[in-house]
């Protein structure tokens, strides 16, 4: 059985990659045709049977009753505790060490005798965590963005983002009226476009994209006329970056009209009062869901409610105080802890994430679904800003890099002082080399579409807050030296 289930996968990772392959060696007449064809393909169709299988339970489980989510967590926890010893070495010897035996597993609260993990424990055991079920050449990397300048190497098997994260993504945003094969869908998130373009038509996923590297105002104006002419339902955005748009509206004095049925905002923090702006300015409801690089947890918010349901398909939520004890009472902040579903590859067991929640004291939803909720997340996120040499504004957030540029780098923080300059301090491990300063600054230099000029500085350490937190950059210019 395990040997057909292998087989099925092998067959789904192939049709999609080598529809990837076949596009990167035709010509670009042939990439075009190519594009607007992959375009017209139902989702059901071209990313395969697992985001079939997703988006078939989520169309049921959404509706469940408690119980029934209960019983469907016990069911993946066991499956996930038992996969992990079987097939990760760290795992094997945790369980070792602790006396945990799986295959005993009947109650969401026996997994509190496992011990947390973290980010620095992740980074010390990369290889033992990685499932032995896999050859490396079978798995991608996937990088963090590195909120904290330590950046994460992940293994997921290769067809997992369209087969298990957009069915999910999809069912989330689905609650208000989003469809990703018939939407009208803007992005203004972080792509850089060629050739000076403020936006372009992307094909294959049918969305309206932005570049979110040069919000001056005249661009701003040009920004906002488009996605009314071209009539998006919904925009996909940052909190930082729709703010930008919110600020123009205001000091132009203009009411903005459009077709915008709610702003999709993701990655980042969105803290009182900024909703209400947003919501204001813009004429459409904010929406927002909770999601990390690390893929094992998920939560959203939906028609009815501005409290996030845990996606209880998607992984098992705990909240910690300060000394890891679980919390179970409302209103009570904790940190975040997940345990993910279905990620062969490198699953992640009550993993600590860095991010801080609370109970809601609501049980229920007028919504109908019986998902727990939770109140505000104040992710890892924040919303600083880089400025560029004609002014323009660049969320650090957009700066979220999944690559392995910094594979050689021990942490890393952007400093800046003057508009259109910033220093990047480098911790470097013994592998660094010059090369990799050519990669960054190539990399930077194309997020930054030559906008921001950047200087390299080495040093033994980052300095941390009296928090003990780093700050990933430290923004010197002042307000009045932007007039």
């Amino acid at each position: 059985m395990k040997k057909q289930n292998s087989q099925e996968a092998e067959k789904e990772i192939d049709f999609y990659d080598k529809a990837r392959k076949i596009y990167t060696h035709v010509p670009h007449i042939g990439k075009k045709t190519m594009e607007i064809t992959w375009g017209m393909i139902p989702p059901t169709i071209k990313y395969g049977k697992k985001y079939r299988e997703y988006t078939k339970l989520l169309n049921d489980s959404q509706w469940w009753n408690k119980e029934q989510l209960e019983a469907y967590q016990i069911k993946k926890l066991k499956e996930t505790l038992m996969y992990a010893r079987e097939y990760v070495p760290f795992y094997k010897e945790e369980f070792m060490k602790n006396g945990f035996e799986p295959e005993c597993f009947t109650e969401l609260s026996e997994l509190e005798k496992l011990p947390l993990i973290d980010k620095d424990i992740v980074l010390a055991n990369e290889e033992s965590l990685v499932s032995k079920q896999f050859p490396l050449s079978k798995l991608k990397v996937h990088t963090t963005g590195g909120t904290t300048g330590k950046q994460l190497r992940l293994y997921i098997t290769k067809n997992a983002y369209v087969g298990r994260e957009l069915p999910f993504v999809d069912a989330v945003w689905g609650r208000i009226g989003y469809d990703r094969f018939s939407s009208r869908v803007a992005q203004l998130r972080n792509q850089t476009l060629e050739n000076g373009k403020l936006w372009e038509y992307d094909r294959k996923n049918r969305e309206l994209i932005f570049d979110a590297y040069h919000m001056n105002d005249e661009n701003i104006g040009k920004i906002l006329r488009k996605i009314t002419e071209w009539r998006a339902e919904f925009l996909h955005t940052y909190p930082s970056s729709v703010l930008i748009l919110c600020d123009y509206i205001k000091r132009k004095g203009i009411k903005y009209d459009n077709s915008l049925k709610a702003l999709l905002l993701t990655s980042e923090n969105i803290y009182a009062g900024q909703k209400e702006t947003i919501e204001k300015y813009m004429n459409a409801k904010c929406f927002t869901f909770y999601g990390h690089s690390e893929g094992a947890a998920l939560a959203g918010q939906c028609e009815c409610s501005e409290k996030y349901h845990i996606q209880s398909e998607y992984g098992y939520i705990e909240l910690v105080d300060e000394e890891g004890k679980v919390i179970k009472e409302p209103n009570k902040i904790g940190e975040i802890v997940c345990t993910g579903f279905d990620n062969k590859a490198m699953p992640l067991i009550r993993y600590r994430t860095g991010d801080f929640s609370s109970y809601s004291e609501k049980t229920t939803c007028r919504c109908g679904r019986h998902y727990t909720l939770l109140n505000n997340i104040v992710g890892r996120w924040t919303q600083e800003m880089f400025i560029g040499k004609t002014g323009n504004k660049i969320s650090m957030t957009a700066l979220n890099m999944h690559t392995d540029i910094f594979k050689n780098v021990e942490n890393y923080q952007f400093v800046q002082d003057v508009p259109g300059e910033c220093s990047i301090r480098i911790v470097k491990n013994d592998d660094y080399t010059s090369m990799d300063e050519e990669n960054i600054l190539k990399e930077l230099q194309n997020k930054f579409d030559n906008s921001i000029e950047v200087k390299f500085e080495y040093v033994q350490e980052i300095g941390k807050t009296m928090r003990g937190k780093q700050r990933f950059i430290i923004q010197n210019i002042k307000d009045e030296e932007l007039v």
